[in-house]
């Protein structure tokens, strides 16, 4: 079986993120270490080792295979929005090549008012962070994310620990 994409979409609660933390780091370099209980990473299920819809998914990949991971808030960025901005290695960092944030342009179905059953179409920017695994054994890292209001202001940075494994 040949190299695979294995996504992971990252869901934040920042609504009791910013009831439960008062007081947000405003440091980009220094981002407040947040509990995990906030966040909800899911992945295909045949690629979650453990942790599935939680904040310390242990992804399972193999390698070559590439890994993009995406982010949104539960609102869907309607009130609050959520932005990782910065990929820190903790541990096994030269088994991933380093994470690069990547933008395309994508063409996706939006509903259409008038026929539900036949959809519009939109184009918009997509956001993603894109590594291939090099090697066998653990990754663990931070991800760094700010998170801005409906007008973009940011209300502060956060950072949490999820973890790799790659296997062959």
């Amino acid at each position: 079986m040949g190299a695979r994409i294995t996504n992971v979409l990252i869901t934040f609660d920042t609504e009791s993120i910013l009831n439960d933390y008062k007081n947000l780091s405003r440091d980009p370099k220094n981002p407040t270490a947040i509990s995990a209980k906030y966040i909800y990473m899911v992945t295909n299920g045949a690629n979650a080792i453990s942790g599935q819809a939680g904040g310390e998914l242990n992804l399972k990949a193999s390698v070559n295979d590439v890994i993009r991971w995406r982010e949104a808030t539960l609102t869907l960025s309607s009130d609050d929005s959520a932005l990782m901005y910065a990929f820190v290695p903790t541990g096994g960092a030269n088994l991933i090549s380093p994470p690069q944030a990547l933008l395309s342009t994508v063409t996706v179905p939006v509903p259409n008012p008038g026929n539900l059953t036949t959809p519009n179409f939109e184009t918009i920017k997509d956001f993603f962070w894109n590594s291939i695994a090099l090697d066998t054994g653990r990754v663990t890292y931070h991800f760094h994310f700010m998170i801005t209001d409906r007008y973009g202001q940011v209300k502060g940075y956060c950072k949490w620990d999820p973890y790799i494994t790659i296997s062959n």
